[in-house]
């Protein structure tokens, strides 16, 4: 579902912009922060138990009114991810400031407001209020931009959004990732209170060690003992985590830098470099086993595949 405005009328500096949020979100009302022309665009996909929308739009204030609330029977969060511009949202006397990579949660309860005073990009994430921890009410602190761990439940939760609303995902894939959005989002603080690793919610560090690969397959010492290091917890607590995906840790890594390798044959740039350069830049050590994983994952040897693709 898709909804777009961007009023020619002066004395309606919103146009349809308030309807349109009613129909995504909940009742709220806009209001304006600068006398500039308005523009905004929602792109929104069920993945139950939630609801995943874009927002794009100039700046501007939205409120949750009493009034609202009193003609409503909604019992949602929303849990909404910068993207970009600064957001600022207001509840119950506390204040979230949201930089890109951050969250900011709004109880659709009670009233709030939500101002960008710029442009911005946000996920929201309307998720029922009874899937989220009580602590997660209690003066949030979700600044997930400010660590490194925090960055990658970020750049998770981003990812599984873009899976959502590229379309052509099947309901029970939606209803999948949907679940497990709300579960990383509920053990948010987990992950930035710095917990041990046997502390935090299996879902949430096995997310967390997966985006860690997917950006440094290209480190000869990765494996489950640097894992193990990086997240402060046992190698045979690592292992236990990628038994429940089927796949060890290095077939994991591995897979990373054989994407990355086929990448780089297709690749007309990179027709200058030699197999070799191109298999020790992925990460790998030992040549003759990076010809061995790339042929069973791709069917030729590299020499062959570069070959074939020339043509």
């Amino acid at each position: 579902m898709e909804w777009s405005t961007r009023p020619a009328r002066p004395d309606q500096p919103f146009g349809s912009w308030a309807d349109d949020l009613a129909a995504a979100f909940v009742r709220l009302e806009p209001r304006r922060i600068a006398e500039e022309s308005f523009a905004g665009a929602i792109c929104k996909v069920d993945a139950a138990p939630l609801q995943i929308s874009r927002v794009t739009a100039s700046g501007h204030i939205v409120h949750r009114l009493a009034s609202h609330i009193a003609a409503s029977t909604d019992d949602l969060c929303f849990v909404n991810l910068q993207l970009e511009g600064l957001g600022r949202t207001s509840q119950r006397g506390h204040e979230q400031i949201s930089a890109p990579g951050d969250l900011a949660i709004a109880d659709t309860t009670q009233p709030f407001e939500i101002a960008h005073r710029h442009h911005f990009k946000l996920f929201c994430f309307a998720v029922p209020r009874r899937l989220l921890r009580d602590t997660l009410f209690d003066r949030p602190r979700l600044g997930l931009s400010a660590t490194e761990t925090g960055r990658a439940l970020s750049r998770t939760l981003a990812s599984y959004a873009e899976l959502c609303l590229s379309g052509g995902r099947l309901a029970t894939t939606s209803a999948m990732l949907g679940t497990h959005i709300a579960e990383l989002i509920a053990h948010a603080p987990d992950i930035l209170a710095d917990l041990a690793a046997e502390r935090v919610h299996t879902p949430v560090l096995l997310s967390v060690m997966l985006d860690h690969i997917a950006r440094h397959s290209d480190d000869p010492e990765l494996g489950a003992p640097a894992l193990a290091t990086k997240f402060r917890c046992s190698e045979r607590y690592v292992h236990r985590l990628f038994a429940s995906t089927g796949r060890s840790v290095g077939e994991h890594v591995n897979e990373q830098r054989i994407a990355e390798c086929t990448r780089a044959l297709l690749d007309r740039t990179s027709a200058h470099k030699t197999i070799a350069e191109i298999a020790f830049a992925a990460g790998f050590r030992d040549i003759s086993h990076f010809n061995r994983l790339f042929k069973r994952h791709n069917g030729l040897a590299p020499r062959e595949f570069r070959r074939a693709a020339a043509h």
